[in-house]
């Protein structure tokens, strides 16, 4: 008698974690009997995968346009004394309603970037004495903002940085 009381917990026991485990969707419902155990603990049933709509597709924008800057060559001048140069390769993340106007500026971009640089560079070191780039980042997108506007060039990208 002991041994059929012990298996018929034991049974239930094995029928109550099977069913307590579909309804929390740790067990996949392969026998249908998740909506039953639904209605029967009161929570809300699951709509139908057919009734739900498919989300739309995200909407990222127009596509970017990147224009490349010929290589730029900043001496770092400290103390007088040219120690190293710092070869940067850029582009630039550009409206594609102004790729004309920028086309156009990037001699003045060009001419804004060195000058700025020449004076700034000095002052942009971290505390081990390296170039901080996103510093460097932060002079070129103020210095291309300034000369063609942040609402034809929205960033700069620093593609390589070389000290030499």
């Amino acid at each position: 008698m002991k041994r059929l009381l012990v298996l018929v917990v034991l049974l239930l026991l094995l029928v109550a974690g099977a069913g307590g485990l579909t309804a929390m969707g740790v067990v996949p419902d392969v026998l249908g009997v998740r909506p039953m155990l639904a209605s029967l603990l009161g929570l809300p049933a699951e709509p139908d995968e057919a009734a739900v709509a498919a989300p739309p597709p995200p909407d990222y924008g127009p596509e970017p346009v990147f224009m490349r800057l010929p290589q730029l060559a900043v001496p770092v001048i400290a103390d007088g004394v040219s120690r190293t140069h710092l070869l940067l390769s850029l582009r630039l993340h550009v409206d594609p309603e102004a790729r004309a106007d920028v086309t156009r500026a990037i001699p003045r971009l060009t001419d804004a970037f060195l000058t700025g640089l020449l004076t700034e560079l000095p002052d942009i070191r971290d505390r081990t004495g390296r170039l901080d780039l996103v510093s460097v980042k932060a002079v070129l997108n103020a210095l291309s903002a300034a000369v063609v506007g942040s609402d034809k060039v929205h960033d700069v990208l620093i593609d390589g940085a070389y000290a030499r």
